[in-house]
């Protein structure tokens, strides 16, 4: 768990290095979260809201009522995902999550680079996005967080 630490710190500290100058070029907005999968969701859980003083955002969960993903807040605009471990599935961080103001100019720009990426979908948690893999095989999460898509109402309460 500490290495995922360290390297969940080390990418919101990039990312807040690296944002001003994303920012320029005016496509990307910066990391919204990094998807994590754990073998024990409670025990996860308890980690980052009891040692880390993380708070929930929201959680989803499936029609039985077990979790299929939980948003825990670092700060006003990043997440960490924590989503339990599928059988078979081996724990670790599984994707990379980028807000972007415009998706479909987004996946615009993508294409004219020659890369393909599917036309977007809506999580569950209501907000549009795209999945990608870059060229090492790091699964990347393109989102556009609408007002209705429970990030942006979970940024909009941060106080």
């Amino acid at each position: 768990m500490r290495t995922v630490f360290i390297f969940v710190a080390g990418l919101v500290a990039g990312a807040a290095a690296v944002g001003p100058s994303l920012a320029q070029v005016g496509r990307t907005h910066g990391l919204s979260h990094v998807g994590i999968a754990v073998a024990n969701y409670d025990e996860a859980i308890a980690f980052y809201t009891g040692v880390l003083g993380l708070r929930e955002a929201y959680t989803i969960r499936r029609p039985d009522g077990d979790p299929l993903l939980t948003y825990l807040q670092l700060n006003r605009d990043t997440f960490i995902e924590l989503i339990p471990a599928q059988p078979g599935q081996t724990p670790g961080i599984t994707h990379l999550g980028i807000e972007v103001g415009d998706i479909d100019a987004e996946i615009a720009a993508i294409r004219a680079s020659g890369t393909d990426v599917a036309d977007p979908g809506l999580t569950p948690a209501n907000a549009r996005f795209v999945r990608m893999t870059d060229r090492e095989g790091v699964q990347i999460e393109v989102m556009e967080l609408g007002p209705e898509s429970l990030q942006r109402k979970a940024m909009d309460a941060w106080r």
